[in-house]
């Protein structure tokens, strides 16, 4: 929670305490526990100050998921094209299974209630937009990647999407420590799911 006293008309600091409260909230007690009533105490304001924000707590969740995508992308557009695919796709691991362990099993509550019903409020479209960047920026990186050592991906535009799935798959079961359970350390795992995830997209010659 916020433990510092925001300065009075810093509206960016405002937003940011609100975030930092919600991301608490969903960490401590999960999606069904995060309220804007809930994020405004953890800020230290009113919830009426919460709402002149965030038009409430779908919002405040796409906000959260955004602002992780966005330093996912920043990673894979700085990160070292000479370290092969699979050196890529361990460079980003830490974050993709960060992000699963904020989100991950409640982006399945926020999906249900807020996409299937058609809301489509600023905060939730900018999500789903900074998804599709996140997925361009990850086929970009791989492809770079490939060309740089002399390689070349499977020409299929459900590549992307795949990779992130992998990934995605890796990180939960790194968070439930499923491999663990069968004697198989976390690092030999990313190494040996990065492995294959490359083999599986660079292009026979």
């Amino acid at each position: 929670m916020s433990t510092e006293q925001t300065a009075w008309g810093d509206a960016e600091g405002r937003r940011r305490d609100i975030l930092q409260s919600a991301e608490q909230i969903l960490e401590e007690q999960g999606y069904a526990g995060l309220t804007m009533r809930a994020i405004a105490v953890g800020a230290g304001v009113s919830s009426g100050t919460v709402y002149q924000y965030f038009s409430g707590k779908e919002d405040v969740f796409a906000a959260l998921m955004e602002r992780r995508l966005d330093e996912l992308q920043h990673t894979l557009n700085t990160v070292d094209r000479s370290l092969g695919v699979a050196g890529v796709l361990r460079q980003i691991e830490p974050q993709v299974t960060e992000l699963w362990r904020r989100f991950g099993r409640s982006a399945a509550q926020w999906e249900a209630k807020v996409l299937s019903g058609g809301r489509k409020g600023k905060e939730v479209a900018g999500s789903a937009q900074d998804y599709r960047k996140t997925i361009k920026a990850l086929a970009k990186a791989l492809n770079e990647t490939a060309q740089a050592s002399g390689q070349t991906l499977v020409d299929d535009p459900a590549l992307p999407h795949w990779v992130w799935d992998s990934l995605i798959g890796l990180a939960d079961d790194l968070l439930l420590q499923g491999a663990r359970t069968n004697r198989v350390k976390p690092a030999h795992l990313i190494e040996f799911a990065t492995g294959a995830i490359e083999r599986g997209v660079i292009s026979p010659r």
